[in-house]
């Protein structure tokens, strides 16, 4: 492998390291927000269902 070959390849190489450090930071990102940011369940929508339906009598 030639100097100039070795440097294209590592330069390749950091561009395709950099690609996925980012895909695992968002997804670090998204992970940790799904954690703070729950999905709600069937107990939360009855009540919120029940809470909408009281406010709006």
């Amino acid at each position: 492998m030639t100097p100039e070959e070795e440097t294209q390849f590592k330069a390749r190489q950091k561009s395709r390291n950099k690609a996925l450090g980012f895909v695992l930071v968002g997804l670090v990102v998204l992970f940790f927000a799904l954690t703070i940011v729950r999905f709600p369940d069937a107990e939360d929508r009855a009540a919120f269902e029940k809470e909408k339906a009281e406010a709006g009598q």
